[in-house]
């Protein structure tokens, strides 16, 4: 038993190497200029070994966006605000708006998209890769948050149909720039933000005023 945990975790420490080195890689070179040699020498093993562990570089390199993706979203539900001010709309809201920004601003994926975007073309309009189903998970646990605390209404749109609105406003950046994009994001966290609570049904106040059933929305979080 010892020996095979020491063996899983060499392995997975040589993966994490490997994966770095992808990472250090598409930053300096490039998808297109990046060689397996590259890749080997700066993680101190042969080019038949990162073969062996990763198939291909194509592989190699999605293996990276996804850990990419993996860390983002980690890091972007990290900062949503928190306390009992924070609905589950609010937090989805600005997940959603600060997610296509993050997007646009990783260095890995502008390497990939601007120089191999047939790489990414199959996970993104052919079928769910693995880095897409990280963000639909993350959606789908905010979104259910938000329906348990009544700040999501039961007919709010899906996570799919909301993982689709982020990726086309990240994926429209290039038509937009600087603080256009910017006040796209925001705009983003404040439709999905009213989608999420349409059909809810005011309440009505001590001195006879309606109001809506859940804390008035707060301003979508920018992360940088």
């Amino acid at each position: 038993m010892g020996a095979q945990s020491h063996r899983s975790s060499s392995v997975i420490a040589r993966d994490e190497a490997i994966l770095d080195a992808v990472s250090a890689g598409l930053r300096r070179y490039g998808p297109r200029k990046l060689t397996a040699q590259d890749v080997a020498d700066t993680a101190g093993i042969s080019r038949m070994t990162l073969y062996r562990a990763m198939g291909s570089m194509d592989n190699a390199i999605l293996l990276t966006l996804t850990r990419e993706f993996a860390r983002a979203v980690a890091g972007l539900r990290a900062m949503l605000p928190t306390g009992p001010a924070a609905t589950g709309a609010d937090r989805l809201a600005a997940f959603l708006g600060a997610g296509a920004r993050a997007f646009v601003e990783s260095e890995l994926i502008a390497s990939v998209m601007s120089q191999q975007p047939e790489l990414l073309e199959p996970y993104l309009s052919g079928r769910l890769g693995r880095s897409q189903e990280l963000v639909v998970d993350a959606i789908e646990e905010l979104r259910q948050a938000g329906l348990r605390d009544g700040s999501i209404a039961p007919s709010a749109p899906s996570s799919l149909t909301l993982l689709l609105l982020v990726r086309g406003v990240a994926l429209g950046a290039p038509l937009v720039r600087g603080d256009a994009f910017d006040r796209s994001c925001a705009e983003l966290a404040g439709i999905t933000l009213a989608a999420l609570r349409a059909g809810i049904a005011p309440v009505p106040q001590a001195d006879g005023a309606t109001g809506a059933a859940q804390s008035p929305p707060t301003a979508p979080v920018t992360i940088a």
